[in-house]
């Protein structure tokens, strides 16, 4: 054996120990960085961050704010008895904020809690959060149950921004809370979320150009969204409310299913309790940027008595019930129109009519040349009738003027010891704001 093959395993021993010299230098340096980090985090200078969220904010909520993005100012301190203890300012879009979070650092991950609070205002979101990796994180947050109202300071400013007009003449109370939650796992690497709200307990009054009011009494809803990777889906909406109450005409029990689509909200049905009977409406399609659209809503069992008293003709007491279909045409969210529409009896069932005043019938068949005698007669005869057929017919004019009211009736009535048969058949022409008190801006001519 020669001199070489002496010093071979020398040479190896001598690399081995070298490595585990290295191994051992190594493992203190990990070991000194891993103990150094606590004092690192806590002094080392984090700058200002700012984080682009304009990709996140689309339609009215993007027209409600002007900044669109998010800045973090940290600072970063040990917390008691365990993690570390963060405090952040910034703002959030238009608003400044302050948060603190408590963060707990493992050797596969980090968790914690965050308190987040709008400055200024006593809007507050309280969240916990868990993250293992970019691909295995979760999140859970919410706005606890809360007072809002239009004095809000967050809520007057969104609402400003959204619709001016609506803002300067509205005036609510109501409670809000608002619920979401994420995460993203190994076998789901994508993010998937879903955001919930409430809002109930809402009394509103809106007063129109006009000095109109409309209330609404104990509106409650809730609303949300649910998100996977880049796809969202708008959750249905049920809107109910104890009563809405416009011009005299007051719904109660109101109630709706509301569905998005892609284009266009659908309002699958809707109704309300009217007049002592009910209204259905079935498959109405509102764009949301047009705010036009069209329809037609159903009466069912009506009270002839409290129909006819908001006719401005009519002077007098009815009972009977009615029936039939009033089609409507919404133009940019800001002017009803009224179609041809109708009302009847229903055949074989009878009710009763008493016009105290029927001077405005008397001036009408005047008009249309009806003799003085028959003039007359036809005043007592409708003090005291009984009808076997009631019909009320809306033939709209072009552009809402000169529309046409149709009253259509047949009984008998009895003054003294007479009855005679009864068959009126009279159309007042005149404005739709004329004739229905229902002061809304149903023409044209008022727009």
């Amino acid at each position: 054996m020669d001199a070489e093959e002496e010093n071979v395993p020398t040479k190896k021993g001598g690399f081995w120990r070298w490595l585990l010299k290295a191994a051992a230098v190594a493992a203190l340096l990990v070991a000194a960085f891993v103990l150094s980090v606590p004092w690192l985090v806590t002094h080392a200078p984090v700058p200002e961050l700012e984080f682009d969220l304009s990709p996140y904010l689309k339609g009215a909520l993007a027209k409600a704010v002007e900044h669109k993005s998010a800045t973090v100012d940290l600072d970063i301190s040990r917390g008691k008895p365990d993690g570390y203890r963060i405090r952040a300012t910034g703002s959030l879009l238009d608003w400044p904020y302050s948060a603190t979070a408590h963060v707990r650092v493992g050797l596969s991950g980090a968790e914690g809690d965050l308190s987040l609070s709008i400055d200024g205002t006593d809007w507050r979101l309280y969240a916990d959060f868990a993250a293992n990796g970019p691909k295995d994180w979760r999140f859970a947050a919410n706005v606890k149950e809360r007072a809002v109202s239009g004095e809000d300071a967050v809520v007057a400013e969104v609402l400003r921004r959204l619709a001016p007009g609506v803002a300067s003449n509205l005036v609510f109370t109501g409670t809000l809370s608002l619920d979401a939650e994420g995460s993203c796992t190994r076998k789901r690497p994508v993010a998937a979320w879903t955001a919930r709200g409430s809002l109930k307990d809402v009394d509103a009054t809106y007063s129109t150009a006009g000095g109109k009011r409309i209330d609404v009494g104990n509106l409650r809803v809730r609303f949300g969204m649910d998100g996977i990777a880049d796809h969202r889906d708008i959750a249905p909406v049920f809107p109910r409310a104890d009563f809405v109450s416009a011009a005299g005409f007051t719904l109660s029990n109101v109630f709706a299913s509301v569905r998005a689509t892609e284009r266009s909200y659908l309002v699958t049905e809707a109704g309300a309790d009217c007049c002592g009977g009910e209204l259905r409406l079935y498959s109405l399609f509102l764009d949301p940027e047009r705010l036009s659209a069209g329809a037609t809503v159903f009466a069912e069992n009506v009270d002839a008595g409290e129909v006819l008293s908001h006719v401005s003709a009519f002077t007098g007491t009815a009972t009977g019930r009615l029936h039939g279909k009033l089609p409507f045409f919404l133009k940019d969210g800001k002017s009803l129109h009224l179609k041809d529409s109708y009302l009847f009896s229903t055949p074989g069932t009878t009710g009763t009519m008493r016009i105290t005043d029927a001077q405005p019938i008397i001036d009408n068949l005047a008009a249309a040349g009806v003799p003085g005698s028959e003039r007359d007669n036809l005043s007592k005869a409708l003090s005291n009738l009984d009808y076997s057929v009631l019909k009320v017919e809306l033939a709209r004019g072009e552009d809402g003027e000169d529309s046409a009211l149709a009253f259509m009736i047949e009984g008998t009535s009895t003054y003294g010891k007479t009855t005679v048969p009864v068959k009126l058949d009279v159309t007042f022409h005149a404005d739709l704001d004329l004739l229905v008190n229902t002061g809304m801006a149903i023409s044209r001519r008022k727009q």
